[in-house]
């Protein structure tokens, strides 16, 4: 990160490489807008990092080869330097480290360090560093710290109540740490821009300026998401959403979800309302009209239905029998099924859905190569923000996934003969690359997947295109046409059998000879004994 006249200057400091580089890793510097001038690896480079760079923190181990982080902090202080130490170490050492707080060290840690503990510590003197350096300067940095302290907020990563009286104690924020709730402002995508550009601070502070006669703060939570903690008043909740509605219309920017979490007793219980808020939004899966959500509209009536309850078989069979009008109404069965209430829990509404698609590609995945994966994934649920296209998807998903099998493996009797000269005659060069390819390639154990990259389509695709020019199941003519090549090199009496069944991508005689028999009517073996 580059220097700044907001930004602090640090140095790291242990003889364990290890240690060291947990200690740069573990702390978001650069969230905290502070520079790492130094690691250094002994007391040597400790002291001569400090005496050169003068950081604003150190943060060194008490015990260290050449000079002890003890030793540091003296002649530290005795040049006139006033860097800030954070002394880590282990039990043995709490000797030392009393010393060390005597000669101003700020906070002793023990080993191993715990992350959370440390930027508590660091937090707390940047509040004091940027109150030295004037008002504007402590205001910019200020506002950086809430965003970083904020976001541990309700990630649950804030594990001191004690540090919280302190920040609103030292800082000018419009917030009590008392019964308060969360409010959620999420856009579909990155903050939406305005001309002139609007940002994100510019959105909060006029946020602000809106609800400056309510006790609250807003902030960045990410590049979507904008988050604000009110102290409970007059002004219900849904209300306060509604004045965020409101600012956001008249910055022209696109409408957001707002979601309005639980009331809490105090700021440490926030991740619960956040979480909360999270939850309430998600149930605009019933609901793509309205724009706020409150954690009343989330449902607390237990679903009865099992996943073991999910019968599975008979989609299973429409979608071999190609009856795309019985996988339409088995989706809308299962969907309607699921709404026990009118707006169950998105989440078990996306879990039986997932299952159900899991059970399907499972049961198609050993003979189909796994190219259901081409046609969709489960993971594509998660995209959706309506019931309407959950329940699409699980119907086109299907039927394509019918139409696929169909085309490379069909439903009815094959015949075979007919499947090789069908695909020969067609004049599609499409048809023809891939005859070729299949042809010049037979020996190389190819699979659909090779055709299909060779004319470069998807899989799925170019089977159902294969099937639509030619009326042959892919899988026929592939079989067609290993068998022909069986059939030639068996005219040989000397050739083997086996080695036959293994160029065509059979591992064992009896498989090899079973599709044999069923192309040529004879098995392998009796075909030969024609040519002795």
């Amino acid at each position: 990160m580059k220097p700044n006249t907001v930004g602090f200057t640090a140095v790291l400091a242990d003889d364990e490489e290890l240690i060291l580089k947990r200690l740069e890793e573990s702390v978001n510097w650069e969230e905290l807008n502070i520079r790492l001038v130094s690691l250094a690896q002994n007391g040597k480079q400790a002291l001569e990092a400090i005496l050169t760079f003068k950081p604003d923190l150190a943060v060194i181990d008490i015990r260290m080869p050449e000079i002890s982080g003890l030793e540091v902090i003296q002649r530290s202080r005795n040049a006139g330097i006033q860097t800030d130490f954070i002394i880590l170490s282990g039990y043995d050492d709490f000797s030392y480290a009393q010393e060390a707080i005597r000669y101003g060290a700020r906070a002793y840690l023990l080993k191993p360090v715990n992350s959370s503990e440390l930027y508590d510590e660091i937090y707390r003197i940047c509040l004091e560093h940027s109150r030295r350096k004037g008002p504007r300067i402590s205001r910019l940095y200020q506002n950086k710290l809430n965003v970083s302290f904020f976001n541990k907020l309700i990630d649950s990563k804030i594990l001191e109540p004690g540090i919280i009286q302190q920040i609103l104690s030292s800082t000018e924020l419009n917030i009590s740490d008392s019964p308060c709730y969360v409010c959620v402002i999420q856009f579909d995508d990155d903050i939406p821009k305005k001309k002139p550009p609007l940002s994100a601070d510019e959105l909060t502070a006029a946020l602000d300026r809106h609800f400056a006669h309510e006790k609250h703060v807003f902030w960045n939570y990410n590049a979507r998401q904008v988050v604000g903690i009110f102290n409970i008043s007059s002004t219900l909740p849904f209300q306060n959403a509604m004045g965020c509605l409101e600012v956001i219309r008249s910055l022209n920017l696109s409408p957001p979800v707002i979601g309005i979490g639980d009331t809490v007793s105090g700021l440490m219980e926030c991740p619960y309302s956040y979480n909360r808020a999270l939850t309430a939004m998600t149930y605009q899966l019933y609901d793509d009209t309205s724009r706020i959500f409150t954690s009343e509209s989330i449902c607390t009536i237990p679903p009865t239905l099992k996943l073991s309850d999910i019968d599975y078989l008979p989609l299973i069979q429409f979608i071999v029998k190609k009856d795309l009008e019985g996988i339409r109404t088995y989706c809308n069965d299962f969907m309607n099924r699921l709404l026990y209430v009118p707006a169950p829990p998105p989440n078990y509404v996306f879990s039986f859905c997932y299952a159900l698609f899991h059970q399907v590609e499972k049961e198609f995945s050993d003979f189909s190569h796994n190219e259901i994966t081409e046609i969709a994934t489960a993971q594509d649920l998660y995209r959706f923000r309506k019931l309407s296209q959950i329940r699409r998807w699980l119907i086109d998903s299907f039927c394509q996934l019918s139409e696929f099998i169909d085309a490379v493996y069909g439903y009815a009797t094959p015949k075979y003969s007919q499947a090789q000269k069908t695909a020969v005659e067609s004049d599609d060069d499409l048809i023809r690359s891939a005859k070729e390819f299949i042809h010049s390639n037979i020996t190389n154990h190819i699979k659909i997947e090779d055709i299909a990259r060779h004319v470069h389509l998807s899989p799925s695709y170019f089977a159902i295109y294969f099937k639509n020019k030619t009326d042959v199941n892919l899988r026929d003519y592939l079989l067609a046409e290993k068998m022909e090549y069986a059939r030639r090199a068996l005219m040989n009496p000397d050739t083997s059998i086996r080695d036959v069944a293994y160029d065509v991508g059979y591992g064992d005689y009896r498989s090899f000879s079973r599709a044999f028999k069923n192309v040529h009517g004879i098995t392998p073996s009796d075909f030969q004994s024609k040519y002795r």
